[in-house]
C-alpha cells in the first residue's frame, strides 16, 4: 500500500514525499504503477494524435499507428504519473500539490513525448506533432488537476485501504466532474460566509469594548 511505503510523517509536504520517492523508487512507481490511470491516460490521449494526424491529411493509416504510438507511451507513463500524483494526494495545504505537480509531471513528460512523436514523424515521413502534442499538453494539465481532485476524494487509487474497484470509481466520475467544475463557485461562497462570519463578530463585539472603555 502506498501508506506503508510512504509515512504519515512525510505524506503531508512536498518535501517529505518527494524524499520518499528518491528513496524508494521502484516500489512508489513500479510496485504501485497506477493501472486505473493508466488505461483512461491511453483512452482519452490516443485519439487526440488520431484526429491531429487525420486534419493534417496524413492518411488513415499513419493516423492509426500514431494514435497506437500514444496508447501504449501513454499506457507506461499514465501509470507512473498516477502513482507520483496517488504519492502526493496527502499534501497538505492541497494547493501546493495543485500548483506543482500538474506544471512538473507535464513537462517532463511531453518532453519525451516530443522526441517520441519526433522519431515517428522521421521514420514514417509523416507531420503533425506539434498540433498533437499542443493538444496533449493541455490534456495533461487537465487530466493530472483532475487525477490529483479525484484521489483525494479517494477515487482511481490503487493499494489503498479501500481497494475500490475501477468500475466503482468509473461510477463516482460524474459526481467528481461536477465537483471540480463547481469547485470555484463553492471555495468562494464559503470564504465571503466565512468572511461576513468574522465582520458579523467585529461588529457585535466592538460596542461592548468601547462600553468598557
Amino acid at each position: 500500500m502506498i501508506d506503508s511505503i510512504i509515512t504519515s510523517e512525510n505524506s503531508r509536504t512536498i518535501r517529505g514525499v518527494t524524499y520518499e520517492l528518491l528513496r524508494h523508487p521502484f516500489r512508489i512507481l513500479i510496485l504501485n504503477w497506477n493501472w486505473k490511470a493508466a488505461i483512461i491516460s491511453s483512452v482519452l490521449r490516443a485519439p487526440i494524435f488520431f484526429g491531429a494526424y487525420l486534419v493534417h491529411k496524413q492518411g488513415l493509416l499513419m493516423a492509426f499507428a500514431a494514435m497506437s504510438v500514444q496508447f501504449v507511451f501513454r499506457a507506461i507513463t499514465g501509470g507512473t504519473n498516477g502513482a507520483i500524483i496517488q504519492s502526493f494526494s496527502k499534501i497538505e495545504p492541497a494547493w501546493h500539490a495543485v500548483v506543482t505537480i500538474p506544471i512538473v509531471l507535464t513537462v517532463v513528460m511531453h518532453i519525451g513525448e516530443w522526441f517520441l512523436q519526433a522519431g515517428f514523424d522521421m521514420l514514417a515521413g509523416t507531420k503533425g506533432k506539434t498540433t498533437a502534442v499542443l493538444l496533449s499538453i493541455l490534456g495533461s494539465v487537465i487530466s493530472a488537476g483532475f487525477n490529483l481532485f479525484a484521489m483525494r476524494r479517494g477515487i482511481l487509487l490503487v493499494k489503498d485501504e479501500s481497494q475500490q474497484s475501477f468500475w466503482h470509481d468509473i461510477k463516482q466520475m460524474p459526481w467528481i466532474v461536477f465537483e471540480l467544475v463547481s469547485y470555484p463557485l463553492v471555495w468562494t461562497l464559503k470564504r465571503s460566509k466565512r468572511r461576513s462570519g468574522f465582520e458579523e463578530a467585529a461588529a457585535f463585539e466592538e460596542p461592548a469594548v468601547s462600553q468598557t472603555a
